[in-house]
């Protein structure tokens, strides 16, 4: 059962327009700048350097709502139902992945030069700073995740 929603959901996330396409990202450390936003190191797998930032700021947003961002007081991930939101709330993501980006991130700052992505061991280094209070806030105002406190 696991294995046909993890399918489904794969074949969902391929079907968005936009979407973020690879979403191969490994998580370096968080640190809370201020009570409102964290800021995310990340390395991000691209394989073509315009689409880089856009996946860097899109993993910065799934780390959040999906892993938490551990080592900080936003340890525990925003959408405790994890990818299975993605689906059930098609419409949200697709405009938050692709035109309201910028509503949650406020800055992006490429570490390391881009390397292409054909092998894991090449990745592009971000440090993503995320507006933590509007994502959680914007999450609950559309009943995607349910108001449970910080």
């Amino acid at each position: 059962m696991d294995k046909l929603i993890l399918v489904s959901v794969i074949m969902f996330l391929s079907t968005l327009k936009g979407f973020s396409q690879s979403s191969n990202y490994a998580y370096i450390e968080g640190i809370v700048k201020s009570p409102s936003s964290v800021i995310i190191t990340l390395k991000t797998f691209a394989t073509k350097k315009k689409e880089v930032d856009k996946e860097a700021k899109c993993a910065a947003l799934k780390i959040i709502m999906f892993d938490g961002v551990e080592g900080t007081i936003y340890n525990r991930p925003l959408l405790r139902q994890g990818v299975a939101a993605l689906h059930d709330n098609e419409e949200f993501f697709s405009a938050m992945f692709n035109d309201r980006l910028s509503d949650y991130i406020k800055q992006a700052k490429m570490q390391s030069d881009f390397k292409k992505a054909e092998k894991e061991e090449k990745s592009t280094l971000y440090s993503v700073e995320v507006n933590y209070i509007q994502l959680k806030k914007d999450l609950e105002k559309n009943k995607i995740s349910k108001q449970l406190g910080i």
